[in-house]
C-alpha cells in the first residue's frame, strides 16, 4: 500500500431520530487501513453511522439522539504487512464530555482469532476485508457472552503527532494516541507485522453507566457526570 502526506479532512453528518434522554456526538477519526462505524447494544450493533477505506483522511460525523447507553463500535481492518492504528476523538455534546483513542474506556476483541466458534471458518482473516453487519454482531455477541473484550492498547511516543507514518490529524486532540489490539507476540501493536489477527472490534459505552460499565466509567472520570445527568433528569 502506498503511504500518501496529505491529509485532507472529510465531514460527514448524520442525523438520527432523537430520543428522549437522548446524547449528541461530534466524532473526528481515522483507522489504518479501514473502518466501520457503529451504535448499538452490548450484544449487537442498531445503526451504521459510516466508514472510510482511505486512511490519510480523517472523517467528520455529527451523531444525534443517541441513548446515554449506547454502546459505540469501531471495526477494523488492515492490509496486514504495513503500519496500523486508530486514532480519534468522540466528543458527548450533551455532556461535555471527550473520550480519546489512548483512554482507558477503549476496549477491543480480536475477533479475527475466533473465526471457527464464531463463524465455523479456519483463519486467517483475510486483508483489507472489512466485517459484514451480520459478521460484526455475531462477533459483538460472541465477545461479550464470553467475556472476551480487553483493554486497546498503545506504545509511548504515539500520540498526534508522533512516532510511525502517518503524521499530523490536526482537528484530532494532540493527546490522543494511536491504538491496536494487543499484539499476538507481545511488543508495539502498531508496528509492521505485529498484529494479524484482524477483524477487531473496538468499543465504547456512552457516558452514563451501563449495568457493569460502573468500573470503566470512574476509570474515566465520568461517572459524575453521569449522575449529574441522571439527577437532573428526576
Amino acid at each position: 500500500m502506498v503511504r500518501l502526506c496529505a491529509r485532507v479532512a472529510i465531514p460527514v453528518v448524520v442525523g438520527l431520530a432523537a430520543s428522549a434522554h437522548a446524547d449528541d456526538w461530534l466524532i473526528r477519526m481515522t483507522v489504518d487501513n479501514q473502518y466501520d462505524l457503529y451504535f448499538g447494544t452490548s450484544m449487537m450493533t442498531t445503526t451504521t453511522v459510516g466508514g472510510d477505506t482511505y486512511w490519510p483522511t480523517m472523517e467528520t460525523y455529527s451523531v444525534l439522539g443517541r441513548a446515554p447507553t449506547d454502546y459505540l463500535y469501531v471495526t477494523t481492518a488492515s492490509d496486514r504487512s504495513v503500519a496500523q492504528g486508530f486514532l480519534g476523538s468522540f466528543r458527548n455534546l450533551t455532556t461535555s464530555t471527550t473520550v480519546l483513542t489512548g483512554d482507558v474506556a477503549w476496549e477491543v476483541f480480536r475477533a479475527g482469532d475466533y473465526l471457527m466458534p464464531i463463524f465455523g471458518t479456519p483463519g486467517p482473516w483475510p486483508a483489507n476485508l472489512l466485517p459484514t453487519v451480520a459478521q460484526t454482531d455475531a462477533a459483538i455477541a460472541y465477545a461479550t457472552t464470553n467475556g472476551l473484550w480487553t483493554p486497546a492498547v498503545s506504545w509511548p511516543g504515539y500520540t498526534n503527532p508522533g512516532l510511525g507514518p502517518w503524521g499530523a490529524f490536526p482537528l484530532i486532540d494532540p493527546t490522543a494516541q494511536w491504538v491496536w489490539a494487543p499484539a499476538a507476540g507481545g511488543g508495539n501493536p502498531l508496528t509492521p507485522g505485529a498484529d494479524h489477527g484482524e477483524f477487531l472490534i473496538f468499543r465504547i459505552v456512552g457516558i452514563a453507566p451501563a449495568p457493569g460499565s460502573v468500573a470503566v466509567l470512574g476509570a474515566m472520570g465520568l461517572l459524575a457526570s453521569g449522575r449529574r445527568r441522571a439527577a437532573r433528569r428526576l
